[in-house]
């Protein structure tokens, strides 16, 4: 199977691969606290799960974009994050080198929840160029069609997902307790009383309907207990390799579709 890591070609075999296809793949994720798991999950988890697909496919996969929209973690030790705008242009110009390479359809696998609006904004700019922007995120694709593994939250789905992309020898399972993104059904600090009740990030509810109020994770999250010890990381490595399998069936499913899109009839107006 020729080459299918961009990085990793010559510009004589990059030119080859553009003409066998108009599709490529654009893993994106960002780096911030996740309890035990490494801060680099978001990036790890669409970085295994696109080099399966293009392994197995042969689609052309881009560098893994490990750095992303972190605005109401960005307190958290150890995150490092680009403005919202920065990252739109930033996508934006690398969609625009894309289409001059001959490609029209890119498939975004998004590893973090934040970077939903800039790469939206990314698929719309591009929309004048005759693109389309796609964005699949593997933990959406697991609740849905892997409920069974979600029964205990998705912070552990998404630990479990880590131990199978790096190992089990990456879990910081210490005696003490966690933050950021950890815990079922998180204590979470009530910045404004109790009838304002926090729900987790920005989002509150008041009166039974939601209202978002953007604050700091840092200052909302409450330390949570540990839930796992080292004799549970293999049994989570097992299921985190089930939500690979999944996902990558999955994106390899949705590649196959999409790279039979027309683009110009589908915006043809």
């Amino acid at each position: 199977m020729p080459k299918y890591l961009l990085q990793n070609m010559s510009w004589m075999e990059a030119q080859e691969a553009f003409r066998r296809s108009d599709t490529v793949i654009f893993p994106v994720g960002t780096l911030h606290g996740h309890g035990p798991s490494p801060i680099g999950i978001d990036a790890i988890s669409v970085d295994v799960i696109a080099d399966r697909v293009g392994k197995q496919t042969g689609t052309m996969i881009l560098p893994t974009l490990a750095y992303g929209e972190d605005d109401k973690m960005r307190d958290y030790p150890g995150s490092l994050a680009i403005s919202q705008n920065t990252m739109e242009a930033f996508c934006t110009d690398i969609c625009r080198s894309l289409h001059r390479n001959g490609v029209r359809k890119v498939i975004v696998l998004n590893g973090h929840g934040g970077n939903r609006e800039p790469l939206t904004r990314t698929g719309r700019n591009v929309r004048d160029l005759g693109m389309l922007v796609a964005i699949v995120e593997w933990w959406n694709i697991t609740k849905r069609l892997q409920p069974e593994l979600c029964t205990d939250g998705t912070h552990i789905v998404e630990f479990a997902l880590a131990l199978a992309a790096a190992g089990t020898e990456i879990a910081d399972v210490r005696s003490g307790g966690y933050k950021g993104e950890w815990g079922t059904q998180p204590p979470l600090r009530k910045m404004f009383g109790d009838a304002i009740k926090p729900l987790g990030f920005n989002n509150f509810e008041f009166g039974g309907a939601p209202v978002l109020i953007p604050v700091d994770a840092w200052d909302i999250d409450v330390t949570s207990p540990p839930e796992v010890k080292k004799g549970d990381l293999e049994a989570l490595r097992r299921r985190g390799e089930q939500i690979i399998d999944r996902a990558v069936e999955y994106v390899i499913a949705f590649t196959a579709e999409f790279q039979k899109v027309d683009v110009a009839k589908a915006l043809a107006q």
